[in-house]
């Protein structure tokens, strides 16, 4: 009844329009907002196994990160813009803690309305976390995610629906974010989890090449699993060096009160575990070197190490720019435990518009 109700209201509301003289407007001929289309064309091809370890390589697959979006901003009122964005995924990505949705859908990534001036900017719908957004860029690239980002024990968001975010403008050198937010349930349409809740936040001071950063964030009942809570926070810096060199570093760590066993919390298991990331490159012109580091320390459940709970990667990056694309070569290292070293090779072609 809910649904068919808001139907027939929108049906009445477009009716009432339309007897009013009211019509449509062909975006970019006759609209007064401003309105961009904008975009990443980015292939590669990837084997995540090169040597064949334990023959579980599936070889060379082609691996598509394109996507799309659309922004539209106006003035509503003197200082206050109102932005409206719905951005696609990547073609080829996975929502795998939301049922596997696809995501190469309009709305999968950063989808909001905001309004900003120069006293900030408020997004209100899916975006960032603050602490992810640090988290995923410097300290995850080049191709140190599987450590860094979703590697180990993950005790935090990414990009999150049911959220409301702040950044706040420049006071010198310093500037901040933080957001509060709500898990979405496991199908990925949106809608809230019960008790599911979290704030974030982060912190950057910039002074002549040097910005240091910090974040952190608390939820209760994470991924939507009731009695599971998560902590994480970070520390880090990124630093411009002469003659194009410059390096990034950042400490993360998070825990679980409660980690879940097959979606079920585990009354008084307690886990955490403390991860770092190191990255250095070197530019001469167009063409640009990158090495990083990451490891994941071993865990801890309720205070006890668990054995062989480490892993780390290492990866180099050697890339181009020219006339607007970048092509780029990654080889990277990954390491589980005691495990036999996965080697993982990419080669692929970014152009965004």
């Amino acid at each position: 009844m809910e649904n068919k109700f808001f139907k027939t209201t929108l049906l009445g509301a477009a009716v009432a329009l339309a007897s009013a003289g009211v019509t449509a407007k062909e975006v970019g001929i006759n609209s007064d907002f401003n309105v961009e289309v904008y975009g990443v064309a980015a292939i590669s091809m990837v084997n995540y196994n090169t040597t064949d370890n334990d023959s579980d390589s599936s070889g060379y697959a082609v691996e598509n990160e394109s996507r799309i979006g659309f922004r539209a901003h106006k003035e509503m009122f003197e200082n206050v813009l109102i932005t409206m964005q719905i951005e696609s995924g990547y073609v080829d990505n996975t929502d795998w803690p939301h049922g596997g949705v696809s995501g190469g859908v309009l709305g999968f990534r950063d989808t909001f309305i905001g309004a900003s001036g120069d006293w900030g900017n408020v997004r209100v719908g899916r975006v960032l976390t603050p602490l992810y957004e640090l988290v995923d860029w410097p300290f995850s690239n080049p191709g140190l995610g599987s450590v860094f980002d979703w590697g180990g024990i993950a005790g935090h968001y990414d990009r999150q629906s049911n959220q409301v975010r702040y950044d706040s403008p420049k006071f010198g050198g310093f500037s901040f974010a933080t957001s509060v937010g709500r898990d979405d349930n496991d199908n990925g349409g949106g809608a809230a989890t019960r008790d599911s809740a979290f704030a974030s936040a982060n912190a950057k001071y910039s002074f002549e090449k040097v910005t240091l950063m910090g974040a952190i964030e608390a939820g209760s009942d994470f991924n939507g699993v009731a009695g599971q809570d998560n902590q994480a926070y970070l520390v880090g810096f990124e630093a411009s060096l002469p003659a194009g060199f410059g390096l990034a570093a950042a400490y993360k760590m998070e825990s679980l009160d409660n980690q879940a066993d097959s979606g079920v919390a585990q009354m008084g298991k307690d886990v955490e575990q403390g991860s770092y990331s190191i990255i250095g490159q070197y530019w001469s012109g167009p063409i640009g070197f990158k090495l990083g580091y990451a490891a994941n320390l071993e865990s801890e459940t309720n205070g006890k190490t668990d054995k062989d709970s480490d892993s780390n990667t290492i990866s180099g990056q050697l890339m181009a720019v020219h006339n607007g694309f970048v092509p780029y070569l990654r080889v990277a290292g990954r390491t589980v435990g005691d495990a036999d070293t996965d080697i993982v090779t990419r080669v692929g072609l970014e152009y965004g518009f």
